[in-house]
């Protein structure tokens, strides 16, 4: 069993049936530990990079269930996500990056997203699932010295975790309501003297929150596979080739939104919605937002498949 707490060191302990009560002691952690961090494209201390920045490591955001940057922005402050399908998806820092509704395949962002040094375009990135992640940092504020154009918000810069020569290997699953269930996976060790590898997979289920009728099933599902293969080969302690390989796919049924409302404009009385309503004899299934009911008709196409294939080298 283990247990945790904030402010706490994690204490794991071994319990038999029938072994009697637990005695648990929890030692106080607040040791400040260094945070290295490769915003300037080198390994350097926080405190002496001068750059508004935040970092969460990949264990805080995993604790947080923050699997992806909706759910991460709840940890770093500054940061919005607004996304009602992936190719309407807006990322802001301060409130200036993409604005929401407004986005298209030919707008690029104002947040530059940064998976290992690796630029990716389309704000629907942000939705994906993290795979295996070290660390995250985002930096506030324009960074087009060092990351280029689209950053003049500021840029998240993801580092996934690199194969290591020690055999290691770790399972997580998650369960929820809504028939949540989350599975990750990681394995890595080495393959000769001078090569080693990893492997990592994360998948995520949920069935849908909102109901509808025209379909009579539940709709705003989570379907997310992920899949990254890595090879390490070190041919000395000062230089460091990675090939890279990954692959995601989102199947989502829906980004349906309920009916909340309408407010009367400044168009004449037939070209209200009650008005049109009544001509086309439609009645919405609810007023109450809170009932989660829509009669959509129409298929939804919100899937997204994203791979990359890639090679990094590093000398030191």
């Amino acid at each position: 069993m283990i247990a945790s707490f904030v402010g706490y060191k994690t204490n794991e302990i071994q319990y038999t049936a029938g072994g009697g009560d637990i005695q648990l002691t929890l030692d106080k952690n607040d040791a400040l530990g260094e945070v290295v961090i490769t915003a300037r494209r080198r390994k350097e201390s926080l405190q002496a990079v001068p750059i508004p920045i935040t970092v969460v490591g990949g264990a805080q955001a995993e604790d947080a269930g923050a699997f992806n940057v909706n759910r991460l922005k709840e940890l770093v402050p500054s940061v919005q996500l607004y996304s009602s399908n992936p190719r309407n998806t807006g990322l802001s820092i301060r409130g200036l990056g993409t604005t929401f509704g407004l986005t298209n395949d030919g707008i690029d962002p104002g947040v530059g997203f940064y998976v290992d040094g690796v630029y990716y375009a389309r704000p629907a990135a942000t939705t994906l699932d993290f795979l295996d992640i070290e660390q995250i940092e985002i930096l506030r504020g324009p960074q087009g010295t060092l990351f280029g154009k689209n950053t003049t918000a500021g840029t998240f810069n993801v580092t996934t975790r690199k194969p290591k020569f020690t055999p290691g290997a770790n399972f997580e699953v998650s369960y929820g309501n809504y028939g949540f269930v989350q599975a990750k996976a990681s394995v890595t060790g080495p393959i000769g003297n001078k090569f080693a590898a990893r492997v990592s997979f994360s998948g995520t289920h949920r069935d849908g929150t909102i109901y509808n009728e025209k379909t009579d099933k539940q709709t705003n599902t989570l379907s997310n596979l992920g899949v990254r293969g890595q090879l390490l080969f070190k041919p000395s302690e000062k230089v460091e080739v990675i090939l890279a390989a990954d692959a995601t796919r989102q199947r989502p049924d829906g980004y349906a939104q309920v009916y909340a409302g309408t407010a009367p404009t400044l168009r004449a009385q037939y070209r209200q919605f009650d008005a049109i309503a009544a001509d086309l004899n439609y009645k919405v299934p609810s007023t109450n937002p809170f009932d989660r009911v829509i009669d959509h008709d129409t298929p939804w196409r919100s899937f997204q498949d994203l791979e990359a294939l890639r090679s990094i080298s590093t000398s030191n």
